[in-house]
C-alpha cells in the first residue's frame, strides 16, 4: 500500500454498513480492525504504523473485541477495501480475533515493548495479570495459601484470578474470614500496579511450596518431613487427607510416616476437654476401652489415658475401668477401627471448628 493511501486511509474507508445480523451499525474503526485481521499480521503492522496513536488504540481495541469473522463477510469486507489493496486476497475460512491477535500485529508494527504499551493502554484487560501463577492452583491449594494471609490480601487476589477458581478457593474458606473477603471484593477500588507487584511477589515463594508440596508429579521423598507435616497439620483436613493419601499410594512407606506425624490420636492431649467429655458420653464401653489402648506401649500412654478417663463422670470412669479388667487382651485391628472412627470425628471437628486446638496458631486470646 502506498504512503498517499495510507495518509488517506479513512478518508477513503468505506462508510459503515449495517449488519445483517445485527441493528447497529459498525464503527469505521471496527470495520479497518476487521480488514486489518484479513489481510495478516506483516501487511497489517505496515499500515498500523504509520497511523496516528489515536486510531492505534481505537483500531487495537476492535481487533481485541472481535471474537471471529466468517468466510462470507470476510470476502465482503475485503470488496470495501478492494480500492486500498495492491494485490487480491483471497479468503479460505473464517478470521479470529481477540487480544492475542491485538499483541500479535501491534508487536510486529512496534515491537513486543511499544506494542504492548499500546495495547494495554487500548485494551486495559490485557494487561498481565501479577497472579497468573496462581491460575493452575486447586481451591483446595489455593485456601492452604491464604490460610494465614489477610482478607485484604485474599480479596486482593481472587478478585484477579478466573471467577470459577476463586468461587472453588472460598467455598473452602469457612467463618467470619470468607465474610470478610466478600466484602473486601465488593469494595475494593484500584490498586496500583506497585502493591499488586509486591503482593505477588510476597507470595511467588510461598505458592512454590505448596505447589511442590501438593502439585502433580511432586518429589514427595524431601528432607523436609517435618516441614510438610507443619504444613499439611494446619491444612484444611479434607485437603490434608487427600495429599496423604496420594503419598500413600505412590509410597506407601512415605504416606504412613507422614500420616503418623500429621494425625495421630496423640494430638487429643492438645484439644479442650468440653467436645471430648459430649463425645464420649455417646460412645458405647467397648469403644471407649479400645480408645484406652490406642497409645498402649508408647511413652504418652498414661497421659492419654488419662486425658480420656478425665473427661468421663466419675461414675463412669469406675465402670471403663472395672469393664477393662474383664475385658483383656482384644484384637489389634478392634483397637486400630475404634481409634480410626474417634480420630474421624476429631477431624471433622476441627475442620466445623467444633474443637480449636490449644496450641493453633490462629487463635486470639
Amino acid at each position: 500500500m502506498e504512503e498517499e493511501q495510507i495518509q488517506g486511509f479513512f478518508k477513503t474507508t468505506p462508510e459503515p454498513l449495517q449488519s445483517a445480523a445485527e441493528e447497529k451499525t459498525e464503527s469505521k474503526f471496527r470495520r479497518v480492525a476487521k480488514f486489518l485481521m484479513l489481510i495478516g499480521s506483516d501487511r497489517a503492522a505496515e499500515i498500523l504504523g504509520r497511523l496516528p496513536p489515536d486510531q492505534i488504540e481505537a483500531i487495537s481495541g476492535e481487533i481485541a473485541s472481535i471474537r471471529s469473522i466468517g468466510t462470507e463477510e470476510s470476502r465482503a469486507v475485503l470488496e470495501e477495501f478492494s480500492s486500498l489493496l495492491s494485490s487480491p486476497y483471497q479468503i479460505l475460512g473464517a478470521c479470529t480475533g481477540g487480544i492475542e491477535t491485538a499483541r500479535r500485529v501491534l508487536y510486529a508494527a512496534f515491537g513486543p515493548e511499544k506494542g504492548e504499551e499500546l495495547l494495554v493502554r487500548a485494551v486495559p484487560e490485557a494487561k498481565p495479570n501479577p497472579f497468573d501463577f496462581l491460575e493452575d492452583f486447586s481451591g483446595d491449594q489455593l485456601a492452604l495459601l491464604f490460610r494465614e494471609e489477610s482478607p485484604a490480601a485474599a480479596a486482593l487476589v481472587f478478585s484477579r484470578l478466573p471467577p470459577k477458581q476463586s468461587a472453588q478457593a472460598l467455598s473452602r474458606i469457612t467463618g467470619d474470614k470468607k465474610v470478610q473477603i466478600l466484602k473486601r471484593i465488593a469494595k475494593q477500588a484500584a490498586v496500583s500496579p506497585e502493591v499488586l507487584e509486591q503482593v505477588a511477589g510476597a507470595l511467588r515463594e510461598k505458592a512454590k511450596k505448596i505447589s511442590e508440596i501438593t502439585g502433580k508429579g511432586n518429589e514427595a521423598n524431601f528432607n523436609g518431613m517435618e516441614a510438610l507435616a507443619a504444613i499439611l497439620k494446619s491444612s484444611d483436613m479434607r485437603f490434608g487427607d487427600k495429599i496423604l493419601n496420594k503419598l500413600e499410594i505412590e509410597d506407601p512407606e512415605l504416606g504412613k510416616t507422614l500420616k503418623d506425624k500429621v494425625h495421630t490420636i496423640v494430638d487429643l492431649l492438645d484439644a479442650p476437654d468440653l467436645p471430648i467429655q459430649k463425645k464420649l458420653a455417646g460412645m458405647n464401653d467397648r469403644d471407649i476401652i479400645l480408645l484406652l489402648k490406642a497409645r498402649t506401649g508408647y511413652e504418652d500412654t498414661a497421659d492419654f489415658r488419662e486425658k480420656i478417663l478425665s473427661n468421663l463422670s466419675q461414675g463412669k470412669r469406675e465402670e471403663i475401668l472395672e469393664e477393662e479388667g474383664i475385658v483383656g487382651a482384644v484384637p489389634r485391628r478392634d483397637v486400630e477401627q475404634a481409634a480410626a472412627e474417634f480420630l474421624a470425628w476429631f477431624r471433622q471437628e476441627r475442620e466445623n471448628g467444633g474443637i480449636v486446638m490449644m496450641n493453633d496458631t490462629d487463635l486470639v486470646i
